[in-house]
């Protein structure tokens, strides 16, 4: 059925559809199929660099070297809830830093790019290079979306706070890229939220173990549970797999006048 304003269409039978994807390959489901299906996705290419992790060029790998990062992504849970199935055998990379949680907004501008906005998210790996890569360590990312707007794109990870690009993402040749790295206004908000460091390279702050956007004495609070434990905790700033003073005093310590500045 048409009408000037609009139609409506459907079939007998069908059942509630959805579709499917690990980034790179799409399943659709049912009789109908919309009329802008990508198939492959359009690809992104994004750098950034955590605080904890980074040594002055690259960032440490040391979760991965102790094979303590879980081969199933991390942000299901509160505030991120997202319950992509992005699972690997095993960690495909040696260079392998962390997940992190890559979402794509749609807007005007950056300071209209609310949550509500969002429009899609996959989980990645983090190369120590500051790379973005999907989950066969190599490939940028893919991601299944019919651009009608700007976009920009906000990068979320367990413990440092969340960022967003200042700026609309840039386009040449089917590859969106934004680089994170290399000016603190490169993110919104800039430095209330970013760090430059001493080499001049910025990074995402540390210190936000309790994940709710702000550095605070919860995240202290929630050090102190975890301190002396080895492996994957939130509480681990510099991710060496340890949670010891270094994280409390190195940057919680640094950071508490720190918050994520992503619309919300």
């Amino acid at each position: 059925m048409e009408g000037d304003n609009g139609s409506l269409s459907m079939t007998i039978g069908e059942g509630i559809t959805g579709t499917f994807s690990d980034g790179t390959y799409y399943l659709t489901q049912g009789f109908q199929q919309p009329i802008d299906v990508v198939l492959e996705g359009l690809t992104y290419d994004f750098q950034v660099f955590l605080e904890g992790p980074y040594t002055g060029s690259i960032m440490s790998n040391h979760l991965s070297a102790a094979e303590k990062i879980p081969l199933s992504q991390p942000y299901s849970g509160p505030p991120w809830n997202y319950y992509g199935c992005e699972t690997v055998v095993s960690l495909p990379n040696a260079a392998i830093v962390d997940w992190v949680l890559v979402e794509i907004r749609q807007a005007s501008n950056a300071q209209h790019a609310f949550a509500s906005t969002a429009t899609c998210r996959q989980a990645a790996f983090l190369l120590n290079d500051g790379s973005i890569v999907g989950l066969d360590g190599l490939s940028k990312l893919k991601l299944n979306l019919v651009p009608d707007d700007f976009l920009f794109a906000v990068i979320w990870h367990r413990n440092h706070l969340g960022i967003m690009s200042a700026n609309a993402l840039t386009q040449i040749d089917n590859v969106y890229s934004y680089d994170f790295t290399n000016e603190v206004n490169q993110v919104y908000g800039g430095n209330f939220g970013y760090k430059i460091t001493d080499t001049g390279v910025c990074v995402m702050v540390a210190g936000d173990g309790n994940h709710d956007g702000i550095i605070s004495n919860l995240d202290k609070n929630l050090w102190k549970t975890e301190v002396g434990f080895w492996g994957y905790f939130y509480s681990d700033y510099n991710m060496d797999s340890q949670v010891n003073n270094n994280d409390q005093n190195e940057f919680w310590l640094n950071n508490t006048d720190y918050s994520s500045q992503v619309p919300q």
